[in-house]
């Protein structure tokens, strides 16, 4: 051996022999940079795994042999470099997890392809824990040979998803107990109309009976309000039913129509002295709930009727314009107007400004337009008072009220 180096040493030059320590301190010095290189990424990868709270795992599909990384045993609370079983690994999923992940993990072999789960898992110490599974498939010739991916802990972002779901039910059943309130002063409010006219007209009938000889067309006239009036509030009724349901019915009727029927309605027990002036467009047809819209042109009736309450001359204007496949309905008064700040909450429910009102007519008006796919609006006339316009879409031509 050394007569072997003796000679080889005899057959290199002078210069390389002398060169050969400077080689060997060049590759060692190149190795430790690499070293230290592959050590520097290792430590990145441990730091961003930890940040992220993700490991990388492994599985040799033909021993079922597990490979992973320290993360994936932190996950699962296991000592790092213990040995692994598939078996038991597995027995930590909780049931529906372990049959959705062998389900699509069977589906990723077979077909050569990846997916991502969600699972939930109990650690080694009987923590539970949400992980976010990904993984991907390597074949040769086109056989699935190794199964691979990442876990990542998603307990706090699972536990943030709940957090709101459980905010969104709560704010599902305020919104619910909020409309069923709205729902029920509803009832009141537009039950109040009909049945004040029947009240109207019941002791016009009685102070009609007091006299000698009654005037039996007077009578007959009065019951027939007071029969209109009852099948008014059943509607209403029947109305409101179908907006807490899918079953509101629509018809295709005429917008003039339901305007000039609206208005007695709403004027019923206002007192003497108000004009009403009509400036409608040619008949426009709209699909809607009659009772519905009516119910909301009623509301802006009696809303104008009261705001020139105070004024000796009461004047109401109503008309209709039609204008790219829309019909409007706009309800003016002469009344002092309303206040800028009022102007921004006037649909809102509660905002009434009335001493004794509940706040919910013109809010439900709102609800009613809107689906009906329609809109409502208030301003301030140019010359005082209050403008507020309902506008809704025209039926189609072939629109048989379905």
């Amino acid at each position: 051996m050394t007569r072997s180096v003796a000679r080889n040493r005899e057959a290199m030059p002078a210069e390389s022999v002398a060169d050969l320590p400077c080689a060997l301190d060049s590759q060692a010095r190149l190795i430790r940079e690499q070293a230290e290189t592959i050590a520097h990424y290792r430590k990145m990868y441990d730091r961003s795994s930890a940040l992220a709270r993700i490991g990388v795992w492994e599985c040799d599909l033909a021993t079922e042999a597990l490979t992973w990384t320290d993360g994936v045993y932190d996950l699962f609370e296991i000592p790092r470099g213990s040995p692994l079983a598939r078996a038991e690994i597995v027995d930590l999923y909780e049931e529906e997890s372990r049959r959705e992940m062998e389900r699509l993990r069977a589906a990723a072999i077979r077909d050569g392809t990846g997916f991502t789960l969600d699972i939930h898992v109990r650690t080694a110490k009987g923590n539970p824990r949400w992980l976010r599974l990904t993984v991907d498939v390597e074949q040769e010739d086109g056989r699935s040979v190794r199964i691979f991916g990442t876990k990542q802990d998603i307990t706090e972002e699972k536990a943030a998803q709940e957090k709101v779901r459980a905010l969104q039910a709560e704010l599902m059943q305020a919104s619910r107990r909020s409309a069923m309130g709205a729902m029920a002063a509803t009832l009141a409010h537009e039950l109040n109309q009909p049945l004040a006219a029947i009240g109207n007209f019941v002791a016009g009938a009685r102070r009609m009976l007091s006299r000698p000889e009654p005037d039996r067309l007077m009578l007959e006239r009065g019951l027939d309000s007071i029969e209109q009036c009852a099948q008014r509030a059943a509607n209403v009724i029947r109305s409101l039913r179908a907006m807490s349901g899918d079953d509101a019915r629509r018809e295709k009727v005429g917008i003039n129509g339901l305007v000039r029927d609206s208005v007695p309605l709403a004027l019923a027990g206002a007192g003497p002295g108000i004009e009403v002036r009509y400036a409608l467009a040619d008949e426009a047809f709209v699909c809607v709930d009659p009772v519905q819209i009516q119910q909301v042109l009623v509301t802006l009736v009696k809303n104008a009727a009261e705001a020139a309450q105070p004024l000796a001359r009461r004047e109401i204007a109503i008309s209709t314009s039609l204008a790219e496949g829309t019909v409007t309905v706009r309800v003016d008064d002469n009344g002092h107007g309303l206040p800028p700040e009022r102007l921004k909450t006037l649909f809102d429910s509660h905002a009434s400004s009335k001493p004794d009102g509940m706040g919910i007519g013109l809010p439900v008006s709102r609800t009613i337009v809107e689906a009906h796919g329609g809109k409502i609006t208030a301003a301030n006339g140019k010359t005082g008072g209050a403008s507020l316009r309902v506008t809704l879409p025209l039926a189609v031509a072939d629109d048989d009220g379905h």
